[in-house]
C-alpha cells in the first residue's frame, strides 16, 4: 500500500463518516422539527376551541342578558320611570319659567309620589343622583357660579343635560347606537 492509498481510504472513511453523521443530523433535526410542529398544531386547535367555546359564551351570555324577559320588564320599567319622572320635572320647570325662580319654592311632593311608585326599579346611585339633582332644582336661584343673572332657558338646559346624565340616558343613546352599528357590518370571522 502506498501512501496514497492509505491517505485515500482515511479521507474516504472520514467522508462516509461525516456524512453518516450529517445524514443522522438532518434525520433526527427532522423527526424533532416534525414533533414540535405536531405540538404546535395541537396547542394551536386547543386554543382555537377555548376561543370558540368562550366567543359562544359570550354571544350566549349577551343573548341571555338582552334578550330576557327580566331585562326588557326592567328596561321597560326604567322608561317608564323616566318618561313620567321627565314629565314632572318639565312642568316643575315649565311653572319655575313661568313664576320666576324665586317667586316660589318647588313643591317636591310629585317627584316623591313618582320616585316611590318606581321604587323598585329604581337603583341606589339613580336615587342618590335624584337627591341631587331634586336639591339643585329646589335651590335654583337663577344665577351662576360668579353670580350673574342667568336665562331661565340656559338653567333649563343645564337641569335637563344633568337629568339625562342621571337617568342614563346619553348611555343608552350611545349603546343603542354602537349596537345598530354593530348590526350594519357583516360578521368578523377570525
Amino acid at each position: 500500500m502506498t501512501f496514497w492509498t492509505v491517505l485515500e481510504t482515511i479521507v474516504g472513511q472520514g467522508v462516509v463518516a461525516w456524512a453518516m453523521v450529517f445524514g443522522l443530523s438532518k434525520y433526527l433535526g427532522d423527526r424533532l422539527l416534525e414533533g414540535v410542529k405536531a405540538q404546535h398544531s395541537k396547542e394551536l386547535a386547543e386554543f382555537s376551541h377555548q376561543r370558540s367555546v368562550l366567543l359562544a359564551e359570550m354571544q350566549n351570555v349577551f343573548s341571555m342578558g338582552a334578550n330576557s324577559h327580566m331585562a326588557m320588564v326592567v328596561f321597560d320599567k326604567h322608561i317608564g320611570f323616566c318618561e313620567e319622572y321627565v314629565q314632572a320635572v318639565s312642568n316643575a320647570l315649565y311653572a319655575l319659567m313661568q313664576e320666576g325662580m324665586k317667586d316660589k319654592p318647588l313643591d317636591a311632593k310629585e317627584f316623591f309620589r313618582i320616585r316611590q311608585k318606581w321604587v323598585l326599579w329604581l337603583g341606589l346611585e339613580i336615587e342618590a343622583r335624584l337627591d341631587q339633582f331634586e336639591r339643585g332644582v329646589a335651590d335654583a336661584q337663577g344665577v351662576d357660579a360668579n353670580g350673574a343673572p342667568v336665562s331661565n332657558e340656559i338653567h333649563v338646559r343645564t337641569l335637563i343635560a344633568d337629568l339625562r346624565e342621571v337617568l342614563g340616558a346619553e348611555k343608552l343613546t350611545t349603546l343603542r347606537n354602537d349596537l345598530l352599528v354593530r348590526s350594519m357590518k357583516p360578521p368578523q370571522v377570525f
